[in-house]
Formats: C-alpha cells, structure tokens, sequence
C-alpha cells in the first residue's frame, strides 16, 4: 500500500512529501501539524500535502492521539511535568485541546505522585542551602514544571 501511495505522490526526480515525511517520522513520532509545517517549509502543494496526510493515517503512521499518549508517556518518564505545562507542550505541537484532554485522562499520572518524583530528584540539589531558602527554590522549580500552588503545597506539607 505504502509503495502504491508513493508513486502517486511522485514528483519528478525529486523527494516525494511522502519521502520527506517518513524521513521526519523517523526520528519520533509528530503531530499532524508538524508534518504539515515541514512540508510548507519545504513548499509542497496543499493537495500533496493534504494526500501525504492521508496516506500516513490510513498507514497508522499519523496519529494525535497516539502522539500525545507517548508525549506524556516520555513526560512522566524522564521529566514529569504538571498537567498545566504538559497541555501547553502539546498545544504548541499543534493537538487540538480534545485529544490533550483525552491523552491527559488516559496517560497522565496523579499530580501529587508526579510532583512528589521532582521534589525527590531535586531536593538533593538544595540541600547547601537553608531551610528557608530551600523551600522557597522548590516552591519555584515546581511552579515552573507546571504543579499549581495546591499540589506544591500538598507535597510540602507530606514531606516535612
């Protein structure tokens, strides 16, 4: 199928989208919206573009679902990010505000165990400083991974 859908995208000697497609999946999965940036970057036509589009759902190579399940997934995984920051990351990829909500509902770990994984990795960084000002660098440094002021204060108090 994939070998049939290529030849229709051809364009002369030169890379298909479908080619520059699957050469930008190579890497990681992405959003349709990234494959759709690359493409106009590389000014292909909206019709190849839209067929290209096609063509990589139809193979279940394209999914913003799927991408944002992973996303998240890698997330929680190597650097666990509030719910607020983890919704604006794949905003910026281009998923629609349903799928996040979605991918959110099903990959997405509490909020108290999340924060509870950063506080534990850096509260050895902090350790130099005073109590006072090891509190407040934590307060920020979860703000800035995205946890509200109730889940930061929540994984204070349990950690006292």
């Amino acid at each position: 199928m994939l070998s049939r859908a290529k030849s229709q995208c051809m364009s002369g000697g030169k890379k298909t989208a479908l080619d520059v497609a699957l050469h930008f999946l190579k890497f990681r999965p992405r959003s349709r919206f990234e494959i759709e940036r690359k493409l106009r970057q590389k000014k292909y036509t909206d019709l190849k573009i839209k067929k290209t589009i096609e063509i990589l759902k139809q193979e279940k190579l394209l999914d913003d679902l799927e991408f944002a399940r992973l996303w998240i997934r890698n997330r929680n995984l190597l650097s666990p990010r509030g719910e607020k920051l983890l919704f604006l990351e794949l905003r910026k990829f281009g998923v629609e505000q349903e799928i996040v909500q979605k991918a959110l509902k099903i990959e997405d770990l509490p909020e108290t165990e999340k924060a509870q994984i950063v506080f534990d990795k850096k509260k050895k960084s902090l350790a130099k400083f005073s109590h006072k000002d090891s509190k407040q660098k934590m307060i920020q440094y979860l703000a800035r991974r995205g946890f509200d002021w109730g889940t930061i204060s929540q994984v204070l108090t349990d950690k006292k």
